[in-house]
């Protein structure tokens, strides 16, 4: 038994000398200020993250439509895996709290090897003691409620990461629907800037036959072959902006940039005005609503519950404690001192810190403060969303209006277009109300194409102020104006 009580020594020095040359190893730094860092082969980590990325199963053989981008988006997107991830952490942390209420068990196994001298010699002892045993810890009460306000932290801890993860949802969903009616915008962008091309090219045509009849000047093909260079730069122009749209809804759906997805246009058109509404109604409804303001109400109850955490400790807690322990004797000089032992140990005691330097003290006024803290944030993104709700409101209406008015002037402008040109033929105006007029065709098929996007942009961000942008399609109008608060909403 001596050797092996030798031997385990040898492993502890062992091992304790190994943690430190291992503590030892000195960190990489750059060399100078000037010279760039040469990272050593072990902090190149080939990672299959973005390998991952590039292998996403995703059907995109087909134009999608918006609800099938957000299946997609809802998937592939990794902030709902962030905020789900952070949901289940929080959620393990109930658990953890609840084991408070549970007694504390460890197991135990120690050696004591012990050489006395004595005189007489008859006292000398030279033995070896050791063994196994279970250790019993029990909180069996905190007079001041500690535990029970324990698991009541973690509990709204939970409710605020739940909540947090219902709204990165809809954050998901916001930023593919901004992206999904930017990509919209940027095809029929494409389509008018073609038409103004084509419109361009038939004012050169006409002034190239007035030319050759005679009846024309080569000022106005001149003035006519650059207005259709004029209309080729802008097409060219709205053609990148078309693969920039690409390239943020592929990143919204979370697919690289470069993946190309086709997407079917809007099933609804521009709705009608909603007149009359009560706007006080939406914000009192979008505050019962929105996720992250419920997500920081429950941080608000954590962070009070974390009060009476920290002022339990102010209080006696009493204690269960228990133990049990087998004891095997190994004695040397030949002698026995005694035989091996079982030892047991039950007992209650109550302990109370009457004195800690005041740390608990300070610890209580600092979890106060912290819901105080906690509690002005929560005024503050009330305040912000009321003004989320009234802004976007006002944009939806602003939108609404211009887009009517976008619709108007496309039709006068196009007719006015269609005049000038008739009368450019027949001798009545001149080249360059050809092109002024052509130029306001273009000017207004594009501001149309705007007024629209801006509309259902309008929409979706409204949903969003009011909390209830969610997986389903297209937003309309009348699920903003017309949906009752949810029950399960605090």
């Amino acid at each position: 038994m001596k050797r092996q009580f030798t031997a385990f020594l040898v492993v502890m020095v062992s091992a304790g000398l190994a943690a430190l040359l291992v503590g030892c190893v000195s960190a990489p730094a750059p060399s100078s200020a000037t010279t760039p860092w040469e990272p050593p082969a072990r902090a190149q980590q080939s990672g299959t993250t973005w390998k991952d990325v590039r292998a996403q199963d995703v059907d995109l053989s087909k134009p999608l439509a918006l609800v099938e981008l957000a299946d997609i988006a809802l998937r592939g997107n990794p902030a709902t895996r962030k905020a789900w991830n952070n949901a289940r952490a929080a959620a393990a942390q109930v658990e953890q709290a609840r084991g408070y209420f549970l007694p504390t068990l460890v197991g135990t196994a120690g050696g004591t090897r012990q050489d006395t001298a004595a005189h007489p010699d008859s006292f000398d002892q030279d033995y070896l003691k050791y063994g196994p045993g279970l250790q019993l810890n029990y909180l069996v009460l905190n007079f001041g409620g500690g535990r029970e306000a324990a698991v009541e932290q973690a509990l709204q801890t939970v409710y605020a990461a739940d909540f947090a993860f219902n709204r990165s949802i809809q954050d998901v969903l916001l930023a593919m629907e901004t992206a999904y009616y930017s990509l919209i915008s940027a095809q029929s962008g494409i389509e008018a800037a073609q038409a103004s091309v084509k419109d361009a090219q038939l004012t050169l045509d006409t002034a190239k036959e007035r030319t050759a009849a005679g009846v024309g000047t080569v000022l106005d093909v001149l003035h006519a072959q650059a207005s259709y260079d004029q209309s080729q730069y802008k097409l060219a122009n709205v053609k990148g902006l078309l693969q920039t749209a690409r390239g943020n809804l592929a990143q919204a759906l979370g697919l690289p940039a470069d993946t190309t997805v086709d997407v079917e246009p809007p099933t609804v058109d521009v709705p009608a005005a909603f007149t009359n509404q009560d706007v006080r109604r939406l914000i009192d409804e979008a505050l019962n609503r929105r996720p992250d303001i419920a997500a920081l109400r429950a941080t608000l109850a954590a962070k009070r519950a974390a009060i009476r955490v920290a002022g339990s400790m102010l209080w006696p807690s009493l204690y269960l404690n228990g133990a049990v322990n087998r004891d095997y004797y190994s004695t040397y000089g030949g002698m026995d001192y005694q035989d091996n032992d079982w030892a047991y140990n039950a007992g209650v005691n109550l302990q109370w810190t009457l004195f800690d330097g005041l740390q608990t003290l300070n610890a209580r006024r600092a979890a106060a403060a912290q819901a105080d803290a906690a509690q002005a944030q929560l005024v503050q993104a009330e305040l912000a969303a009321s003004g989320d709700v009234w802004t976007f409101y006002a944009n939806y209406e602003t939108a609404l209006e211009k887009h009517s008015f976008s619709l108007a002037y496309l039709k006068s402008t196009s007719a006015s277009y269609d005049l000038a040109l008739d009368s450019y033929r027949s001798g009545l105006s001149s080249m360059l109300d050809v092109i002024s007029a052509e130029s306001e065709l273009a000017q207004a098929r594009m501001q149309n194409i705007t007024a629209r996007q801006d509309t259902f942009t309008a929409l979706v961000n409204l949903a969003y102020a009011t909390g209830l942008l969610e997986k389903g399609g297209v937003i309309k109008a009348k699920d903003i104006f017309s949906t009752p608060v949810r029950k399960d909403q605090p």
